[in-house]
């Protein structure tokens, strides 16, 4: 609001101006036509500044009107003509009275005549100069005009071009047959390493595909022994006939196994940042790499294990399920990062990783190894979590509040050289002991805290003396 305030200021200040300048230059003329003996064009001065002050209170007044984006030139206003007129009428008008201004101080009358039809002659020159001028800005404006029509209208062309493919890798998406899928996801990637600007939408399109219900293969399982006698006959037909049924739809999954492969295998290759973190400030990032992406897979089914140097800013897994291996390596998530609920079935690996803002992994159950070593949380929630084997989180460092209360650690759980900067709160949460054939298991605990036993093999995690809670 001051800008536009202070332009419509300035706008007034310079008409202001511009209408005192013309007057003097009316008013004023023999004066001034005298004064121009001497100094040469002064009053042609004076009418081109009031002019040009004109033009801009004018240009200055319009740029304080609150409007739309324009796509094409304006349409000419009324005004600019009149100013348009005027300034040649004002060229015509001013050397016309300079130059017989000038052809009054000849001695003979014929030169006096010579010299006023010579100024007629050259005023009438530069009126045309003037106009030759003012066609000229018209010609500019009408390329300029032209230039962006074509620009716009390429433009339209291109987005419609960017809609029908983008809408037709959509429906094939949507096709039953799974190398057309394949072929839509392909469609997708290439469209948007072609056009940034659609680059999220497409990694939206994708994690939703992943987001849908997805039954992985079945596993074989040895048939039960057929039937003897009268009966052995019709129990082979119906086997033959349940495999046939069970195969088709085991071959689809498989199919579709293949198609959520390379739609994670997108992701993976195109929101991975290959640089370590000390070269990202000078380092250009790869062609292939998508910054500033957000990801949903909320409650989908994982299969591809790499997603090492993932980086993200706002990234969603919660309840979703890996049936592989996780590899978060050196991950950056520049945003919040949701793992509630998340089942990795196999060792998940967040070594290195960077949790710039807030980090919950709140009822996540890891069925094999969790390594969190050398990584770095903001504030991290693993309220409920479930460590069935190893945890380690040697090194790691919380700068904001970790919250591990009602966690089970079953296996061996490591917080040797982890650093907490705020509060660590370890409430309710329960530590295995023993294995199950009585072997000791090894445990390390932040500093303020430890593990108290209890009667049947497991241990309560407290404050220690002096460590009371708040």
């Amino acid at each position: 609001m001051g800008s536009v305030r202070f332009r419509r200021i300035a706008a007034y200040g310079l008409a202001a101006v511009s209408g005192v300048l013309l007057v003097v230059a009316v008013l004023s003329w023999d004066r001034l036509v005298d004064l121009a003996a001497r100094i040469p064009l002064v009053p042609l001065v004076l009418v081109i500044v009031s002019a040009a002050c004109a033009l801009t209170a004018g240009e200055l007044y319009r740029r304080t009107r609150l409007r739309g984006p324009r796509r094409f030139t304006p349409p000419i206003r009324w005004w600019w003509v009149l100013l348009a007129s005027v300034a040649v009428l004002a060229a015509v008008w001013a050397t016309t009275a300079l130059l017989l201004a000038q052809a009054a101080h000849m001695q003979s009358a014929n030169d006096r005549t010579k010299e006023r039809i010579e100024a007629v002659r050259t005023g009438l020159a530069a009126g045309a100069g003037a106009g030759a001028a003012l066609t000229v800005l018209l010609a500019f404006r009408r390329q300029l005009h032209h230039e962006r029509a074509t620009e716009e209208s390429e433009h339209d062309a291109d987005e419609r071009r960017i809609t029908e493919l983008y809408t037709k890798a959509v429906e094939q998406l949507g096709s039953p047959q799974a190398p057309v899928r394949l072929g839509g996801l392909y469609a997708l990637e290439r469209l948007g390493q072609a056009t940034a600007d659609h680059r999220q939408t497409i990694v939206d399109v994708i994690c939703a595909y992943l987001r849908m219900p997805y039954t992985p293969p079945a596993i074989s399982r040895p048939s039960k022994g057929e039937h003897k006698g009268w009966r052995q006959k019709k129990t082979r037909s119906r086997q033959a006939i349940r495999a046939r049924v069970h195969g088709k739809m085991d071959n689809q999954r498989r199919q579709e196994l293949q198609v959520r492969n390379t739609a994670e295998r997108i992701l993976a290759a195109h929101l991975c940042d290959s640089r370590l973190p000390d070269q990202r400030e000078t380092t250009t990032a790869n062609d292939r790499f998508w910054e500033g992406m957000r990801i949903d897979l909320s409650h989908a089914t994982l299969t591809t294990r790499n997603f090492n140097r993932f980086h993200v800013a706002r990234a969603d897994f919660s309840d979703a399920t890996f049936t592989d291996h996780a590899d978060f390596s050196d991950a950056t998530f520049t945003d919040t990062a949701w793992f509630d609920g998340v089942t990795f079935t196999d060792t998940a690996w967040f070594d290195g990783v960077t949790f710039t803002d807030h980090v919950g992994f709140g009822g996540a159950t890891f069925t094999d190894q969790a390594w969190f070593e050398g990584a770095t949380f903001n504030t991290a929630w693993f309220e409920g979590a479930t460590f069935t084997d190893h945890a380690g989180f040697g090194g790691a460092t919380f700068t904001g509040d970790a919250w591990f209360d009602s966690a089970t650690f079953t296996g061996n759980a490591w917080f040797r050289d982890a650093t907490f900067t705020s509060d660590a709160w370890f409430d309710s949460a329960r530590a295995r002991l023993t294995t199950s054939v009585g072997t000791p298991l090894a445990g390390s605990w932040p500093t303020g805290w430890e593990v108290r036993p209890t009667t049947d093999g497991w241990g309560i995690l407290r404050k220690t003396c002096g460590q009371l809670a708040p």
